[in-house]
């Protein structure tokens, strides 16, 4: 039974749009993207449409003469004529560049390079006194922690030539990596532990990409193991993506793997958290709420009490003990003693007379509050 008109105008247009800039694709490729969607088809079903689409002028062969073939746009056509963008999506597309270039794989991100161009193009022939030409200078996104420098290569290759050849190969490597989460792949990493003079090799199925500031990390399994481990992407050497899908052990779950990361615990788990807050340092808590059934009652002219069900992960840890002596925790109790315990060996570190390195290994190693301690 032959396909409608409607279903095989969707399909040529699938596999058109699948063409941005001068990157060649091959039938294979075509087809193994095209697998899972509503416009699947066999391999001979594509080389037929490619052909076709070719007849017509929309693609050009590139090595005519060898095989596979390898397709591509007419040269000088970017990508399908669109319509002018609109200031709007001028601004989408260049907060897009910016800020999603780390997260997405390479595959995507080529995809979305004509668009971000036309962008600039659009941006390019505005007057300067244009609102949106001028956007870019009056927003900025100021991250909630300390900004960080990003990780320097090894010593041995801190030289004229060695850091551009360090940030290269990290570059391939991000994109080796991106590349094996989307298609679901292992990959052979050469990993650079601290404590070792050589690299280690290891087989990983990659779980989750992580951005930590300036530094980019990886969740996964090694090997034939199933613990979940976190590597420093700026610790590999080299990342290659391999044909083997990878394996995700039973009961993973991201949200709780992400925060293990974090260190300083917490259970992912919802709580009630009761805190007393000097006013001057928690007022905006007033009109950016921890969740939506805070309670906040008065407690004399300086503090306040606030109470909020929120979920128990080490970021709240960070963001509490971020306040210091401005805030304290009520309840839960755990909770609490875990922040008096931070108190009591921060004020040990800090004794006068009693320098932190004069502190015995067991009390550094413990660091759990004596019983009978306040």
């Amino acid at each position: 039974m032959k396909e409608d008109a409607i279903t095989t105008f969707n399909r040529r247009l699938r596999i058109l749009a699948m063409f941005k800039g001068s990157e060649p694709l091959t039938t294979q490729m075509i087809f193994k993207r095209l697998q899972g969607t509503a416009e699947e088809m066999d391999e001979r079903s594509v080389q037929r449409v490619l052909a076709l689409l070719g007849e017509a002028g929309y693609l050009d062969v590139v090595n005519p003469d060898a095989k596979p073939l390898h397709w591509r746009w007419p040269k000088g056509r970017k990508f399908m004529t669109l319509p002018r963008l609109s200031d709007q999506e001028v601004l989408a597309f260049r907060l897009l560049e910016r800020f999603l270039e780390p997260l997405l794989p390479r595959s995507s991100y080529r995809a979305l390079r004509p668009y971000f161009d036309a962008a600039q193009d659009e941006l390019d022939r505005m007057p300067g006194w244009a609102s949106v030409k001028n956007w870019e200078t009056k927003v900025r996104v100021v991250p909630p922690a300390q900004p960080l420098l990003p990780p320097e290569p090894p010593p041995a290759l801190t030289t004229a030539t060695g850091c551009p050849d360090w940030e290269h190969q990290q570059e391939k490597i991000r994109a080796a990596i991106l590349e094996a989460l989307f298609e679901n792949r292992q990959c052979a990493v050469e990993y650079q532990q601290l404590w070792r003079d050589e690299p280690v090799n290891w087989i990983l199925h990659p779980l989750a990409y992580l951005q930590r500031g300036p530094a980019f990390y990886l969740l996964c399994t090694l090997d034939e193991y199933t613990d979940v481990r976190q590597l420093a992407v700026h610790r590999m050497r080299s990342v290659t993506v391999l044909d083997p899908k990878a394996r995700q052990p039973v009961g993973f779950d991201v949200d709780r793997e992400v925060e293990r990361s974090q260190g300083m615990g917490g259970s992912n788990e919802p709580l009630r958290l009761v805190v007393r807050f000097w006013k001057r340092a928690g007022l905006h808590l007033l009109e950016t709420r921890l969740a939506a059934d805070q309670v906040v009652e008065d407690e004399g002219d300086d503090h306040f009490r606030l109470t909020a069900t929120v979920n128990d992960t080490a970021q709240l840890r960070w963001w509490l003990l971020s306040f210091g002596s401005k805030v304290e925790v009520l309840e839960p109790t755990e909770l609490r003693e875990e922040m008096a315990s931070q108190a009591y060996w921060m004020n040990r570190l800090y004794r006068q007379g009693e320098p932190a390195g004069q502190l015995a290994e067991s009390d550094t190693a413990s660091r759990s509050l004596p019983a009978g301690d306040p």
